[in-house]
């Protein structure tokens, strides 16, 4: 692939990211009323892991979908967060698992296969970005 092409291929991914991340925002907001109905429901409140990572990976995903289509180096910076943020999910994710006591707790404590597609694309993004700006495609 060229170098011409890796960077419009990257700049469509931008593109494509910024709507993702109007949906993702949309659905976390969806999802944080959800968790303030069951809580109120229920007496306790719910767990708002789940809805937080949403919210963070809105604002990253907005963000390096912006310096995708800008095609800055500068892409790197929300990307490697995004990247962090969610390993730290994942982290979180299997720590809650062992302490489940129930199976159904067990079982809502797992990472969701769309995550972990997310999880992959973002770091093959982030390694193209790394490698765009390595040839020069991408500027500071």
């Amino acid at each position: 692939m060229s170098a011409v092409a890796l960077e419009w291929l990257l700049r469509g991914f931008g593109a494509a990211w910024i709507v993702g991340s109007g949906l993702a925002f949309h659905k976390a907001r969806e999802a944080a009323l959800i968790d303030r109905v069951l809580g109120a429901l229920s007496g306790t409140p719910e767990d708002p892991l789940v809805t937080r990572f949403l919210f963070v990976g809105s604002v990253l995903t907005l963000l390096s979908g912006v310096g995708l289509v800008l095609a800055t180096a500068w892409a790197l910076v929300p990307l490697g967060l995004l990247v962090l943020s969610q390993l730290v999910y994942f982290a979180l994710v299997r720590r809650k698992r062992a302490r489940a006591r129930t199976p159904e707790e067990r079982e809502e404590a797992r990472v969701q296969p769309a995550t972990m597609r997310a999880f992959r694309l973002s770091l093959l993004v982030m390694l193209a970005t790394g490698v765009a700006a390595w040839l020069g495609r991408f500027g500071g």
